[in-house]
């Protein structure tokens, strides 16, 4: 019996490598296949024909003899139009909901807005209302829909697939958010911190495709961060890693002096990270009176030779204080990269050079190898594209299988 459950993992272990690797090429020989996989070509010729009866993958032609001559190879990619899954980021204020196929593509997409404080029986009334529209429209018959992953905000809990507390989304704690989803579309749903789902965005799609350890920091109503290592989301024993808002400042600011246009007296990192108060500090440091945070961010994007010498500092500032967080994540974790991401850092390229000298001034004296640090390349699509990803793990992934990724079953 044991060696039965062996040899089946084994089949369905390589058929998920063999998948990955084909959605990676884009378009790829069996030999080729073979030759990256290290798979006899008679297993691999085995899987590509169970794979391509089901569907997931399709020949298309042949491709270039090898030096020595021979036949030319068919070539394979996967069938995008297989399956499609749905991702869904939820938002104080808004929900983006996204319907893409088997090559991660978003094929169409859908905005609900809804007043702050909205009950959640309300806002997934809209929501669905909004998947069902895009299943329609694209006609994407039931037994294609594989998958839907939901971002949030705020703690989860895995097993139960619902939310413990989210600020931003009050009232929504305690709710079966997951199951209200996998019950009304009959497929398995995946929930996850919206943070984790942008950190997995970039990991997968974004500037993290060549890591396999790195650190995502997201600097908007606050900071948080999704930290992958050796390839897997790092949630922690309640799913709260990453909760780097939390951290005191008394123990990362030894001079408070040096901060003196950002702080005033916060307890909490997140406090100092908000970005309201930010844009407002920046918003007077550039001498503008519009309220209007479009005109902060262009202004911060010209050289720091044209902008007033306040508006440096409080960038400066800024910079000291992303660095001293990032330092102590290097410190922790010893990652590969670190990704920023939010409107003011994506926005100013003097405050990710000054972030960047900052942390090398910090780790200077402490032998570690430099940390790559750069900007997030997804923006404000990292956690819509987390969800897909997410949610494609059904089939790219065999730690579906596994149990490291939980996903909430229709009952």
């Amino acid at each position: 019996m044991q060696k039965r459950v062996n040899s089946q993992f084994l089949k369905e272990l390589n058929e998920v490598r063999i998948l990955n690797l084909i959605k990676s090429e884009g378009l790829i020989s069996r030999i080729e296949l073979a030759r990256r996989t290290r798979i006899s070509k008679v297993a691999v010729s085995e899987i590509v024909s169970r794979l391509t009866n089901a569907g997931f993958i399709l020949e298309v032609g042949k491709g270039e003899s090898t030096k020595k001559g021979g036949k030319k190879p068919f070539l394979i990619r996967i069938n995008p139009d297989n399956g499609y899954v749905i991702g869904v980021e939820i938002r104080r204020k808004s929900a983006t909901i996204a319907l893409a196929n088997l090559d991660s593509q978003i094929v169409d997409s859908e905005m609900v807005s809804y007043p702050a404080g909205l009950s959640i029986d309300d806002a997934l009334d809209s929501i669905f209302t909004k998947i069902d529209l895009l299943i329609s429209r694209n006609d994407i018959k039931p037994e294609k829909l594989i998958s839907i992953a939901i971002g949030v905000p705020g703690f989860i809990d895995y097993d139960k697939g619902q939310l413990i507390f989210a600020d931003t989304i009050q009232g929504w704690g305690s709710q079966p958010l997951a199951h209200r989803f996998a019950d009304r579309f009959r497929v398995p749903v995946f929930i996850d911190n919206d943070v984790n789902m942008m950190a997995l965005g970039e990991f997968l799609l974004g500037s993290g495709k060549d890591e396999s350890n790195l650190v995502y920091i997201w600097i908007g109503e606050g900071i948080g961060a999704g930290i992958i290592v050796e390839g897997q989301l790092l949630r922690g024993r309640n799913g709260s890693a990453g909760e780097i808002g939390y951290l005191e400042l008394g123990h990362l600011i030894a001079d408070k002096a040096q901060f003196k246009m950002l702080y005033s007296d916060q307890k909490y990192v997140g406090e100092m990270f908000v970005e309201e108060r930010l844009m407002n500090t920046l918003r007077k440091s550039l001498y503008l009176s519009s309220n209007d945070d479009s005109l902060v961010l262009e202004s911060i994007g010209k050289d720091e030779t044209e902008l007033p010498a306040q508006a440096v500092e409080t960038l400066n500032e800024y910079a000291r204080l992303i660095a001293v967080v990032c330092s102590n994540l290097i410190k922790t974790l010893n990652t590969n990269m670190i990704i920023l991401s939010g409107k003011i850092i994506e926005n100013s390229p003097y405050l990710l050079k000054r972030t960047k000298e900052f942390v090398a001034e910090i780790m200077g004296a402490i032998p570690f190898q430099p940390t790559k640090i750069v900007q997030g390349e997804l923006r404000n699509t990292a956690c819509i594209k987390g969800t897909i990803a997410m949610a494609l793990q059904v089939v790219f992934s065999q730690s579906i299988k596994d149990n490291a990724l939980r996903g909430i079953l229709p009952r």
